[in-house]
């Protein structure tokens, strides 16, 4: 299927089947504003649409060229709002979602939200065979719509300093991390001279035992461990050509700049960096996601960074609970921190995730548990490989098994749901005549019982029956009902 089309972002050639395919009747009857749309008009629209920073507007055409799809993302508050269309000549041949899946891996995005009116049985069908999640109504125009929203959980592959200086190895990283499930992978943009001094001063070295750093000078530490930014675009274009996201964290405005010359799609922070607001502004207002460690800041500096993603208009930012040891120990965690943040930050419109530097699977489940929406691990083919972050790195098999996990606990908590299944409500308890009972006679203890099947009536009216009479003969193994009682 793949073959047989192509996703693009639109352009101005475009104007004219999007504006057909806008007017088509079953379109517009789907559309939330159903009045025919005049020429003058869309082109104003077309126009200002391309331009628009809050918008991805794709379309998808066959290899022949012929127009068969608009695909838009708009974004509102974070969110990006899904509007698809096809066109008459590819409806009913299931193209729908794999066009739209196809738009959405290439967008890069994460957070979806579509709205469908509730009589457009397919289109519902359509999101939820995509994974989006029904979450309630709303009247738009006088007319109910269902609100579906996608969210997984985004798992992080971080390759960090784990390519040991091997290109064809870090590209081996990047496939090998889209084979095992990761959602993105995540490479560090700096030098030695963009994150510190080559100073021998003491306060350079670092000294902790439980660090596997531990006796290095950190210029001379980054001089090994970075990643060169002469790799980064064609790790990046070899990324977009497999099909999975590679994004980078950034340490500073020159590796910003260099960043957004390769068109990376998200902008990391990492936890020793979370209080540098003017790196995070300077990041933050090229419109793009934030996420953000915190494995080092205090409440108020967390905050503080939040603040400074807003304050040039950023509101799509994740925070990554992250406890800064390498590897970190269980027991230092603390991962009742995520509720905490989700109640103070959850309201602020931010999302809550996890940066894990454990060897175990358990704090990504237990975080996706709590509600975090973001998992980084970091990632290696081969821990005997080397490498400055192999030692906290997982690899492919243990990889593959955590996002397993956690796509399982996904499935597990599903939506708030007190439905009932009749099926399997089939052998709840009820009331049954357990004794032979004639016309007349008292119901007792001892001739009705609350038993196994439901067939019955509920047993809240034990209680209530008790010493009234039966309104006609029933035998033992009746399944009582409203009228055999007088």
């Amino acid at each position: 299927m793949a073959e047989e089309f192509i996703i693009r972002l639109a352009q101005a050639c475009d104007m004219k089947n999007v504006f057909d395919l806008s007017n088509d009747e079953t379109v517009r009857a789907m559309c939330i504003c159903p009045q025919k749309i005049e020429w003058e008009n869309h082109v104003r629209w077309f126009e200002n649409i391309l331009k628009n920073p809050d918008v991805l507007f794709y379309v998808a055409q066959t290899k022949a060229g012929d127009f068969m799809a608009q695909i838009r993302f708009a974004r509102e508050n974070g969110v990006w709002v899904v509007s698809v269309s096809l066109t008459g000549a590819f409806r009913g041949k299931g193209l729908s979602k794999v066009l739209l899946k196809e738009a959405m891996n290439k967008s890069g995005l994460r957070n979806f939200r579509a709205y469908v009116q509730e009589n457009n049985t397919a289109s519902q069908k359509l999101f939820s065979s995509l994974g989006y999640k029904k979450i309630g109504t709303e009247v738009i125009n006088g007319k109910t719509y269902f609100k579906f929203e996608y969210a997984p959980v985004f798992i992080i592959a971080e390759m960090s300093a784990n390519h040991c200086g091997d290109k064809e190895l870090a590209k081996k990283i990047i496939l090998r991390a889209k084979e095992v499930g990761a959602d993105a992978v995540k490479i560090q943009t700096y030098t030695a001279d963009t994150i510190t001094i080559d100073c021998d001063n003491e306060e350079f070295q670092i000294k902790d035992k439980d660090s596997l750093w531990n006796g290095e000078n950190l210029y001379r530490l980054y001089q090994k461990a970075y990643t060169p930014w002469e790799w980064q675009g064609e790790l990046k274009q070899y990324a977009d050509e497999i099909g999975i996201p590679l994004f980078s964290t950034p340490f500073d405005f020159t590796a910003v700049d260099f960043l957004e010359s390769i068109n990376v799609s998200i902008y990391k922070i990492a936890s020793f960096e979370a209080m540098d607001y003017p790196l995070i502004k300077y990041a933050a207002r090229l419109g793009k996601p934030m996420i953000i460690s915190t494995g080092v800041s205090s409440f108020e500096e967390i905050q503080g960074a939040v603040d400074a993603c807003k304050s040039v208009g950023n509101d799509d930012v994740t925070l990554l609970k992250c406890t800064s040891a390498y590897p970190a120990k269980p027991e230092d965690m603390n991962l009742m921190t995520i509720k905490d943040m989700m109640e103070r930050f959850a309201p602020q419109g931010v999302k809550i995730g996890l940066s894990d530097h454990s060897m175990s699977i358990i704090p990504p489940v237990t975080a996706v548990a709590m509600g975090a929406k973001v998992i980084e691990k970091h990632f290696t083919l081969d821990r005997n490989l080397g490498g400055a972050d192999s030692g906290f790195s997982l690899n492919p098999e243990e990889f593959s098994a955590m996002v397993k996990a956690v796509r399982e606990t996904e499935k597990t908590l599903g939506n708030v749901d007190y439905s009932i299944n009749e099926k399997n409500r089939k052998f709840a308890r009820s009331l049954y005549v357990v004794k032979d009972i004639k016309q007349g006679e008292k119901f007792t203890k001892e001739n009705v019982k609350s038993i196994r099947p439901s067939n019955g009536l509920h047993p809240k009216y034990y209680e209530e029956i008790l010493g009234k009479n039966a309104a006609r003969d029933l035998p033992f193994g009746t399944a009582l009902k409203s009228d055999d009682i007088l």
